[in-house]
């Protein structure tokens, strides 16, 4: 195999095999919250983590019910909007819509599962801290 004929190959290989930019939608429902020892969190302290946390990333919070915030979030030319539901052990993140972030009904931008895991461990630093 001639030089020229290798290095075409090797372009071929890489762009067919290249980065993924799309993923399964990952599925974000009762992550339990972190608690410190014997401490209960509330409804109400879960609510004040998750509004707290969101806002430490950027997300903007819109308090919907006691155990629901919508949380928006606005990076570059990306939208994601998500739908945060709780009780006093557990955070579940619902996908409600995106701009930019290739959703098609079974796969997302892969950035999506960075954003929502990110958030996460967000809502339960701010519930440790309480």
């Amino acid at each position: 195999m001639n030089k020229l004929t290798f290095i075409l190959l090797a372009v071929i290989i890489s762009l067919v095999s290249g980065c993924k930019s799309t993923i399964v939608m990952p599925v974000y429902h009762d992550q339990p919250v972190a608690n410190y020892g014997d401490n209960i969190s509330s409804v109400k302290h879960i609510e004040k983590a998750i509004v707290k946390g969101a806002l430490s990333l950027g997300w903007k919070t819109q308090i919907k019910s006691d155990t629901e915030v919508l949380a928006t979030l606005n990076i570059r030319k990306h939208e994601l909007v998500v739908l945060i539901t709780h009780d006093d052990k557990t955070v579940s993140i619902d996908y409600q819509s995106s701009v930019n972030l290739k959703y098609n009904g079974v796969k997302i931008h892969r950035q999506y599962a960075n954003w929502v895991t990110n958030l996460l461990r967000a809502i339960d630093v701010q519930n440790l801290n309480g």
